[in-house]
């Protein structure tokens, strides 16, 4: 588990795509492999980006920008009640965007 810390910095780069979550073994077990899931989403334009096997996870992107994303990478409901709750907990863990004001700390094992 992370904490996080920091603030939203608006860079838009976590908007830009739509991020899915799926259950691992469920998904595998019905392509058979990872290999022919990669191959089955990409022909869909999903990519498969990754997988956390203690989690049981696998983890999607497709790019389809959010249509509140501004030109100058602003949030049109940021700071509103419209702004949905996945936004408001996104990132939950730490990510690939250097932009990101976001950073992150394990947090400690409950005793």
């Amino acid at each position: 588990m992370w904490i996080r810390e920091g603030e939203c910095h608006q860079c838009g780069e976590c908007c830009r795509m739509v991020n899915i979550t799926a259950v691992r073994d469920v998904t595998l077990r019905q392509h058979g492999s990872l290999e022919e899931l990669r191959l089955y989403m990409k022909y869909r334009g999903i990519r498969v980006v990754g997988e956390d096997v203690a989690t049981n996870r696998l983890f999607y992107e497709l790019d389809i920008p959010c249509e509140q994303l501004t030109e100058d990478n602003g949030c049109r409901v940021h700071n509103s009640p419209e702004k949905p709750l996945l936004c408001l907990k996104y990132p939950e863990e730490p990510g690939d965007i250097p932009e990101c004001g976001y950073t992150f700390r394990k947090k400690s094992p409950m005793p």
